[in-house]
């Protein structure tokens, strides 16, 4: 945790003196214009989602040095909220959250409202699965983008946002031991049941020329899936048979 904080502290950048705001923007040819204002607008709204994760959790938990590295987050997101705003208001205005979307992180924040409420679960939500999922999508962006501004501002905001992943698993490595066997079973079926609806509510929303220049595949949801589940699995949540006995209740 001294190492998160010290790179969280050595690493802030500044919107206007870190942001070449000269770059040239330009969009996709293969996208209409407001189909790339619209994906772009997604992050701004992960952000703000976000910023509301990193209130709740510094009124969860009460580790100091949990809670000072929240505190750098929280200022980080507000300030990708700012630097996505910017961007976008280049283009055009910012385009509406998307119902799937926005489901999914406001199904995340309901773990707050469960009986059991450790903020281990809010953090394995957004830290691990959502901001993990983030990271991998926006470098898939960064490679098939071709506006330089947003490379510029997509590589300042991808580093924020691993550190912040590594502080979700570190968070849950040192913590999971002290939750019980049926609070863990909970959180891993809480999860797997707001991914299901997020990809349920997504499947087919994106028509097959932006899935081919994406090359997001038709299975895409279910291999980011897997790939997050054997994370939890590999971080002590659940063994893979009981993964695979939540799972089948959820089907």
């Amino acid at each position: 945790m001294d190492s998160l904080l010290a790179k969280e502290a050595a690493d802030q950048w500044s919107i206007e003196h870190d942001i070449d705001w000269q770059l040239p923007i330009r969009t996709p040819i293969w996208f209409r214009r407001r189909t790339y204002i619209k994906a772009i607008s997604q992050f701004y709204h992960g952000e703000r989602a976000t910023q509301r994760v990193c209130n709740r959790l510094l009124d969860e938990i009460d580790d100091p040095m949990a809670r000072q590295f929240l505190a750098y987050q929280l200022a980080d997101e507000e300030k990708h909220e700012a630097v996505f705003t910017r961007y976008i208001q280049c283009l055009g205005d910012i385009a509406p959250f998307e119902p799937g979307l926005n489901d999914a992180l406001e199904g995340s924040l309901a773990w707050q409202g469960s009986k059991l409420g450790s903020p281990i679960g809010l953090i394995i939500s957004f830290h691990i699965v959502f901001e993990g999922g983030a990271l991998l999508l926006l470098e898939r962006l960064a490679r098939r983008f071709p506006c330089p501004l947003f490379r510029r501002i997509n590589a300042k905001v991808m580093a924020d946002e691993a550190r912040h992943v590594a502080f979700g698993y570190k968070f849950v490595r040192e913590n999971l031991p002290k939750i019980s066997h049926e609070e863990r079973l909970a959180i891993f079926a809480h999860v797997a049941r707001v991914w299901r609806n997020f990809a349920k509510a997504s499947d087919g929303r994106y028509n097959l020329g932006i899935a081919l220049v994406m090359r997001i595949s038709s299975n895409w949801f279910d291999d980011n899936w897997q790939r997050q589940k054997n994370q939890l699995i590999k971080l002590g949540l659940v063994t893979d048979v009981e993964a695979a006995s939540i799972e089948a209740t959820l089907r």
